[in-house]
Order: C-alpha cells, then sequence, then structure tokens
C-alpha cells in the first residue's frame, strides 16, 4: 500500500508542471542480481528512456525478488507494490490466460530468433485479450522475448529418455506436457528456485535455457545436458506496468517506452540470450559436464507433444475463460513462419537488422495510447 500511495503522489506531482516532472519509478525484477536480463538489457533500456525522456522518468531496478517472486509479481504490480516488473503468465494463468495459452504453444524446432519475433507480434498484435487481461488486472503490458531452444539439464549422467522415466523435472508452459511425454514427473517452480532444490536432491533436472547454467547457478548442481531442442515458449513480458503509473506519464514518455522496446528486444536476444548461451556451455564444457545427444527418441517426443498441443491448448484457455483462443494460435503459428522467412532471408545473424524488423513488423503498428 506504501508505494501505491507514493506511486498516486508522483501522479499528482506530475499534472504540477515541468519541474515536477522528474521522478524515480520501481521496477521489480525477481532473477537474481546478476542475471544478463537485468544486467544487459533491462539496464540499457532504463538508460535510453532517461535519455529520451531528458531524465523525467528515471527506473530504479530492485533484482533478487526483493520486492515479489515471479508468481506474486501481477499482484504487486496491480497493487502499486512496485510500478513495474518482468511477468511469467504460467506463474499466474488464472490472471493471465491468453497470455498462458501463447506460453503454452511449443514453437518446434531451434529458430530462435524467429521465434522471439513471433512472440512480440502476437503479444502487440494479435492478442487482443491478453491487452483486456493485463487492463482488468490494473496493468499495462508490452515487449516480449524467449529463451533459445529448451534443453533438459540433469544431476547425474541420464542419456536416453528412458532415463528420464520417473525422475522429477522443473518445467512450466508447454514444458509441462513435454515433461510428461518423456514418462517424468513435471514440478512447477520460478528456475531460480529449482537451483536449491537440484542441490537437495528433491529435484532432478531442468527444462530450460542452457544460459540458466550461469544465469541460475546450475552449472554447480547439474552435471548432464541433454542437446535436443525440445520446444521454446514465451514471452515473458518485460514492461509489466501499472495502470495509473502508465496513464500518469505524458504521451512522449510512453511513445519513448514503446519506439525503444525493438531495441531492448534485440539486446536481449543477442546479447542477454544467445551471447550467454555460448558462454554456459564453454564453462560448463571446462567443468566437466556431458553433452549427449538426444537424437531421434527426442524428436519423437516433439512430434507427440505438436500434434496434441494445439487443441489441449484451445480447451485449456477456453475453460479459463479466452473468447476466441483459435484465432490468437493461429495467429502465433502464422507469424512464427512468417519470421522464420524474415530472419532467413533478411536477418541472419546481424541484431541490427533484428531490430529494424521487430520495427517495422510489430511497433511500428503499437500505438501506446490504445494499450
Amino acid at each position: 500500500m506504501k508505494r501505491l500511495v507514493i506511486t498516486l503522489a508522483a501522479a499528482a506531482a506530475l499534472a504540477q508542471g515541468p519541474a515536477a516532472m522528474a521522478r524515480e519509478l520501481i521496477y521489480g525484477s525477481w532473477l537474481g542480481a546478476n542475471n544478463a536480463t537485468n544486467t544487459v538489457t533491462l539496464t540499457r533500456y532504463f538508460d535510453m528512456i532517461r535519455e529520451r525522456t531528458g531524465g523525467s522518468i528515471e527506473w530504479k531496478l530492485v533484482a533478487g525478488g526483493q520486492l515479489a517472486n515471479g508468481p506474486g509479481t501481477p499482484e504487486a504490480v496491480k497493487n502499486g507494490l512496485m510500478d513495474a516488473g518482468l511477468v511469467m503468465a504460467p506463474y499466474q494463468p488464472r490472471m493471465l490466460p491468453a497470455t498462458n495459452m501463447i506460453f503454452s504453444q511449443s514453437l518446434i524446432g531451434d529458430d530462435f530468433v524467429a521465434s522471439v519475433g513471433a512472440m512480440n507480434e502476437v503479444l502487440m498484435l494479435g492478442c487482443p485479450e491478453c491487452h483486456e487481461e493485463f487492463g482488468r488486472n490494473n496493468a499495462v503490458g508490452f515487449g516480449g522475448y524467449g529463451v533459445s531452444p529448451y534443453l533438459f539439464m540433469c544431476r547425474g549422467n541420464p542419456r536416453s529418455v528412458e532415463d528420464l522415466k520417473g525422475l522429477k523435472i522443473r518445467g512450466s508452459g508447454g514444458g509441462v506436457n513435454i515433461i510428461e511425454l518423456a514418462g517424468a514427473t513435471p514440478v512447477s517452480m520460478p528456475p531460480n528456485e529449482a537451483t536449491s532444490a537440484l542441490e537437495r536432491g528433491t529435484l532432478d533436472c531442468v527444462l530450460g535455457g542452457v544460459q540458466w547454467l550461469i544465469s541460475f547457478g546450475y552449472l554447480d548442481v547439474v552435471d548432464t545436458v541433454i542437446q535436443a531442442p525440445m520446444g521454446m515458449g514465451g514471452p515473458p513480458v518485460l514492461m509489466y506496468v501499472n495502470r495509473e503509473v502508465w496513464e500518469s506519464m505524458t504521451p512522449e514518455e510512453r511513445r519513448a517506452h514503446v519506439e525503444l522496446m525493438p531495441d531492448a528486444v534485440a539486446i536481449e536476444v543477442f546479447e542477454a540470450q544467445m551471447a550467454k548461451d555460448r558462454a554456459a556451455i564453454e564453462a560448463a564444457r571446462k567443468k566437466g559436464f556431458t553433452f549427449v545427444e538426444g537424437g531421434e527418441p527426442f524428436a519423437e517426443i516433439m512430434r507427440e507433444r505438436d500434434a496434441v498441443q494445439y487443441g489441449m491448448n484451445v480447451e485449456n484457455a477456453r475453460a479459463a475463460g479466452v473468447k476466441e483462443p483459435e484465432k490468437i494460435l493461429d495467429y502465433y503459428l502464422s507469424a512464427y513462419e512468417k519470421w522464420k522467412r524474415i530472419v532467413a532471408e533478411e536477418v541472419g545473424d546481424d541484431q541490427a537488422k533484428f531490430r529494424e524488423a521487430l520495427w517495422r513488423e510489430v511497433y511500428s503498428k503499437v500505438d501506446p495510447e490504445a494499450l
């Protein structure tokens, strides 16, 4: 409640004139203080916003879950405990059922850059129900990212699908069904909480991005990485902003947040994800990790997943109150195919070109006043 009072007071001060406009807003991240999303992406994004707004908006990043953990972030933003935060819909599927449905649709393959393009496009242009549910929860949401194809990272030395049977594996979104198809037991928890569970032996594996070896400290608690792409899910929402805070900004300040988001997403993909993936693999090899080629048995799991996931996700979303789940998922899958062509023909491994494509295809079409 105290944060809400401060936030509303800042909104009132905004109306008093230019001298009162410079203000500090609080961004709560449940990711660790050294996580690259915090240190690389958000830090630079907030610097760009400060520069673009002439210092009228100053975001202060409070990391490490000091204000709220992953599941608690939507409620903390709603109630004004913090002005914005990082939101994962699978942690609060009842609050965010349409966004959770997108997260639950595993994108098949390993075209990571294209997956993030598609995630941003469906979030910003193809899912009006996502923005309706943000509004119901007193928030505005924009800016998605993803992680490279999920892999099984385990204690001990499992090498095959058979070795995974009966193991307890952390997963979320579409990963839950993938774990079940592998014959293992899915365990729902934020990835930062899985570190101690792996250390205690109450968890056997994590299904997640390989850079988590560093960002969540798994280098010290797992031994084996199974190299088989097990789907890409998202988007985590980078900017989930309290609605009163958003509406208290000037049109120019709101526009700055949206226009700079392609820069933030491109930084996240190329510098906070892909570069850190390479560093994590190198560090794991130096520590003597076992890297196992998963091969055809794991590819078969993903074929099984793809055969059932659309109907499963539509059914679950409709039961949760989503009105047009097929329309959203059809848009998402079509966008993924489009972005695979854009990446192959235009972007390649060029960060600047990805940023340009994100602006052209997505963010140039977003009206900040309509969020």
